[in-house]
């Protein structure tokens, strides 16, 4: 009877044990199909939409820069200027996911090496005439198309900007403005090439799908569905929280980089021209446009406004699964961004300014902020 009476414990606990696994088994496939589904909304509604934006500015910038050559007003070169403005916008919101196409395929290094050199520049523009010579302009388009520190954001800058104003354009010889009309156009062609990384080719408009192949720059990867489908046979994120901790790690990239490279070099005087953004003076709204990144990457979209991040969002995840972390993440981004938006303007001219230094250390508080939230992930 003893013996029976044993066995009917033993079989109770077992039984107890299976069904906790059980319902253990049934939280962690939950947790999973909402991290999931975080992942999913970060490349649905913050990855696609920003390197859309980012091409569709391009194009319009594109467009300004042809009719500014064709009439070279005062008026046509402004408006060069201010799309300049709105398209380098959506390329810093886009460097909290530098990871993919963007470093994949050395788009980065193409479109945004600073400081720009302008020795080699000037040298470039007094040996070759691309306005004038088939030859010349030849020698131009591929420099642009294969170098970096002569091409992209800062090459137009330094062309169209001059003391965080536009240039007078009577001051644009032939000669340059052939050199922003090339520039402009191959950063169409990489804006065009990261959206169709992550949306598909067959997800982007006809006139971007031409361009792709035209040059043929048609992505061979498909960075959105690989992320979309992490945990799956033929991702490169091999589970779906690898996935959501290199949404984490892109924007402790970028944070780190504005805290101690983009404001910290010239701040310590590490290196007093390593200032991004200078003929623009468009410094500060750089840095705060990556702090935004971090942003939109975190709380679900461009479409996210004030504290609150949007349901189902890799930051509303957290919230339900580590409040404390998750709320201490979220108050740092808001004083690294308040922080970074007080610095003293011109930044080229108030580097060595103390509210650099308050903004450095807002942004190291939010990278540990980050760090351990991470930990909650893995």
């Amino acid at each position: 009877m003893k013996q029976k009476f044993r066995s009917i414990i033993a079989l109770a606990m077992v039984a107890t044990v299976f069904v906790a696994c059980k319902d253990d088994e049934e939280d962690d496939n939950k947790l999973n199909s909402e991290l999931q589904t975080a992942n999913e909304m970060f490349v649905n509604q913050t990855v696609i939409p920003t390197y859309k934006g980012l091409a569709d500015e391009c194009a319009k910038m594109q467009d300004a820069i042809d009719a500014f050559a064709a009439d070279k007003s005062d008026a046509k070169l402004k408006t060069v200027c201010d799309l300049w403005k709105t398209s380098r916008q959506y390329w810093e919101w886009s460097e909290a996911f530098l990871f993919g196409a963007a470093s994949g395929y050395g788009i980065d290094p193409h479109i945004d090496t600073w400081p720009f050199d302008v020795t080699v520049f000037d040298n470039l523009m007094s040996k070759y005439h691309p306005a004038t010579s088939e030859d010349d302009a030849a020698v131009i388009d591929q420099n642009v198309a294969t170098g970096q520190n002569l091409t992209g954001f800062h090459a137009l800058e330094y062309v169209i900007f001059r003391n965080g104003q536009p240039r007078a354009a009577a001051d644009l010889t032939a000669d340059e403005v052939y050199y922003c009309q090339a520039v402009a156009a191959d950063l169409f062609l990489s804006a065009c090439r990261l959206e169709a990384a992550w949306a598909g080719t067959e997800n982007v408009t006809a006139a971007k799908a031409k361009v792709l192949e035209d040059n043929e720059m048609e992505p061979d990867d498909f960075f959105g569905e690989e992320f979309r489908t992490a945990g799956n046979a033929g991702s490169r994120w091999k589970t779906v929280e690898l996935a959501a901790i290199q949404i984490i790690e892109g924007c402790q990239d970028i944070i780190d980089e504005v805290a101690h490279s983009k404001i910290g070099a010239p701040h310590t005087g590490e290196d007093a021209n390593y200032i991004e953004s200078p003929n623009a003076q468009n410094s500060i709204q750089d840095f705060y446009d990556n702090v935004m990144s971090c942003k939109h990457a975190l709380y679900g979209g461009l479409s996210v406004s004030g504290a609150v991040p949007a349901e189902k969002s890799l930051m509303a995840y957290l919230q339900s699964v580590a409040a404390s972390e998750a709320n201490a993440a979220m108050s740092a981004l808001e004083t690294a961004l308040d922080k970074v938006n007080k610095m003293k303007r011109p930044f080229v001219l108030n580097y060595t300014d103390a509210s650099a230094g308050e903004a450095i250390k807002a942004l190291e508080d939010l990278d540990e902020a980050l760090d351990a939230l991470k930990g909650k992930i893995e």
